[in-house]
């Protein structure tokens, strides 16, 4: 198992967008990082100066730089820092949940070869139950009721051996998925379907540590932060950039020639009197808006979550233990007693069949209350945080 998370880890498509999206960020931070708004602007000009006394040419250059102004550039960046948080603390998240849904994959492939290895033994044993009953036809010491009624247990059995077969492929197939490797690929899986016991927490105790633990409420509170920011710059771009420049001029062929050197400088900045920006701030409002209305309707499913989560996985808990492996054992050993009861001349085709449908419904339950406990188990472990997760080994118990 271990190795099929670390390999979820590195290949999974979802924790590798993930992996992509961090570094988009990390890309948006570097350009917010920048410490003026642009690079700076260098602009040359020359021209033909026609006088009485003769023509010249005017050349000239200048050299200009824009600065942030009301601490405008800090706040792209703070945004950017809060949104690369928030894509860390998602692609956290996002692992955990493909590495408990690997792990669901995984124990689902045990319980499927579970799942054949017992209709291997419903099949066998309806078949020289039936094998029996049609010497007992033949010889004359039996009935055709009795020989149909051990056919049909047979073909049952049949059936389900083949259904079984195909959910282990399934199974195996889904793995591959969550694993991202060729389905057609060979794959081993070792483990063992005794699931042990989970010691949880109190409900409340449980509660607070994965509301604490859970990457995805940080992530909605670092969107939050970076939609405050973006809200605080779009409020302050009615403050304009201040653009700096520096000049110089030769005029009528410059002082070498009788005319002029000029240099100086000066300031420059935009008017915001058409544009006030007033759409760029109701966005930057509703992007806010939308960040916290996320965030708590994140932090009540979390909540819900993980309370439906410990329900869950203690009602599965409990129904697999009432209809374990043992359970599994007696009603094939119901049937095999029944057999030899039949051989015996003790009864007839109603024991059969009644012993026949009994096992085929214990082992139904006994392989839904499985698949139960894995779905609640996983469902669990995502609610936590990866707080309480199924083992196949010793308890491993919530932390």
């Amino acid at each position: 198992m271990e190795d099929a998370l670390d390999w979820a880890h590195q290949y999974n498509p979802v924790v590798r967008a993930a992996r992509i999206r961090i570094q988009r960020r990390t890309g948006a931070l570097t350009d917010a990082g920048v410490p003026v708004p642009s690079n700076p602007r260098l602009e040359l000009e020359a021209g033909q100066r026609s006088q009485p006394q003769g023509n010249s040419t005017d050349i000239g250059i200048r050299l200009s730089q824009e600065f942030w102004i009301a601490g405008q550039g800090g706040l792209r960046e703070n945004a950017a820092l809060s949104a690369l948080a928030a894509a860390r603390l998602d692609y956290d998240f996002l692992a955990a949940g493909v590495r408990a849904r690997t792990r669901a994959a995984f124990l689902s492939v045990l319980v499927a070869e579970e799942a054949v290895s017992t209709a291997e033994r419903v099949e066998n044993v309806n078949r020289r139950l039936q094998a029996f009953a049609r010497k007992r036809l033949d010889a004359g010491a039996g009935t055709r009721i009795e020989a149909n009624a051990a056919g049909i247990g047979y073909q049952r059995a049949r059936a389900l051996l083949a259904e079984a077969r195909n959910q282990a492929t399934q199974a195996r197939l889904q793995l591959k998925d969550r694993l991202a490797i060729d389905p057609a690929r060979r794959l081993a899986v070792v483990g063992d379907i005794g699931f042990s016991q989970q010691e949880l927490p109190e409900s409340d105790t449980l509660l607070t540590r994965a509301v604490a633990r859970r990457g995805d409420l940080e992530a909605a509170a670092a969107r939050v932060a970076a939609a405050k920011d973006q809200l605080s710059l779009a409020k302050r771009r009615l403050v304009p950039n201040l653009t700096v420049f520096g000049f110089y001029r030769e005029e009528a062929g410059g002082r070498g020639d009788g005319g002029a050197d000029i240099s100086g400088g000066g300031v420059g900045f935009e008017l915001p009197l058409l544009d006030r920006y007033a759409g760029d701030r109701e966005i930057a409002s509703a992007d806010l808006d939308s960040a916290r209305l996320d965030q708590d309707t994140l932090q009540r499913a979390v909540r819900l979550q993980v309370l439906s989560g410990i329900s869950a996985y203690r009602s599965a808990r409990e129904s697999a233990d009432a209809l374990g492996r043992a359970v599994l054992e007696a009603a094939e050993h119901t049937l095999e007693l029944t057999r030899r009861s039949f051989a015996a001349g003790k009864v007839g085709a109603p024991a059969i069949t009644s012993a026949q449908n009994n096992l085929i419904d214990v082992r139904r339950d006994y392989l839904e209350a499985l698949g139960a406990l894995i779905a609640a188990g996983t469902d669990l472990e995502r609610a936590t945080g990866g707080l309480v997760v199924m083992a196949t080994g010793e308890s491993e118990n919530a932390q």
